[in-house]
């Protein structure tokens, strides 16, 4: 009996280890549409606390709120989603290239992006 015990035991906590595993910055499946538009949310915020990468400047604090209703999928390309999100209150639509792994690796208020898509290691 005690050795039953213990097997069940062992396989309860080796059931759980993917989780363990699964924390963020390490996303291990592809990002999906309404993952690259949470993301891209999230960014634009933390655009307004810090200066952005890619050349852009800091964003006033009018896009740290914008409602879910506010992003959309601009483009859906080979291994990346390119997702606007729009702030009225700026007439402005700021663009992020999200890659499949969950990275943004480009941003703009043009929605042009070089034209070679990037590739994720999540491919």
């Amino acid at each position: 009996m005690n050795r039953l015990l213990k097997f069940s035991l062992l396989a309860i906590v080796l059931s759980f280890m993917p989780w363990v595993q699964a924390h963020e910055g390490h996303n291990h499946m592809p990002v999906t549409m309404k993952k690259a538009v949470e993301i891209a949310l999230a960014t634009t915020a933390d655009y307004t606390r810090k200066a952005p990468p890619f050349g852009l400047p800091q964003l006033d604090e009018s896009w740290r709120n914008l409602p879910a209703s506010a992003a959309q999928i601009h483009e859906n390309g080979r291994g990346y989603y390119v997702v606007g999100i729009a702030n009225p209150a700026q007439a402005k639509t700021l663009y992020l290239r999200i890659l499949l792994d969950g990275s943004v690796d480009a941003a703009n208020f043009s929605g042009v992006f070089a034209p070679s898509a990037p590739t994720s290691s999540a491919e």
